[in-house]
């Protein structure tokens, strides 16, 4: 008997509460991230510089039990940021197999001029138009794609 089969007679003889368990045990993990690519003009998006890397990045962040991606990437903009943006809901997810993370991608809009209130993790913050991003660290690898651009440009 191969080892799938051993395994699948194993899971099917297991009390019905120890049917997750034996999943979660058996299975990748994957962490689940939401980021937002914010403007304020269609032209340009806002990014720090965080405290624990080098790089310039997106707001974002690791969801919580029970949030849901855009419910977590509204939450990383208040703390972020210190401010409430207009969040789109996401239009696409990167897959990070290597890494073994999802992220939801959206985008935000910022009112014009609006003063931020930076967390301790975000050391400053910078507009960048966006044919002309810095590079980004080499481990984000979500980027900043043609689908991405495509969004900002939608929310003017």
């Amino acid at each position: 008997m191969d080892l799938e089969r051993l395994q699948v007679r194993l899971y099917r003889g297991l009390p019905d509460r120890l049917k997750m368990p034996a999943i979660r045990l058996g299975t990748p993990n994957f962490t689940v991230g939401s980021l937002a690519w914010l403007t304020d003009d269609g032209e340009r998006v806002l990014l720090g510089r965080p405290s624990y890397r080098s790089g310039w990045l997106p707001a974002g962040g690791f969801l919580r039990k029970g949030e849901t991606p855009h419910e977590t990437v509204t939450r990383e903009v208040e703390e972020e940021l210190g401010i409430r943006a207009e969040i789109q809901p996401h239009h696409r997810v990167a897959f990070d197999v290597e890494r073994r993370g999802v992220t939801f991608v959206s985008v935000g809009v910022l009112p014009a001029g609006v003063a931020l209130v930076l967390s301790p993790e975000v050391l400053e913050t910078q507009w960048f138009h966006v044919d002309a991003l810095p590079p980004f660290p080499k481990d984000f690898r979500e980027l900043f794609l043609p689908e991405d651009r495509a969004a900002i440009a939608r929310v003017r």
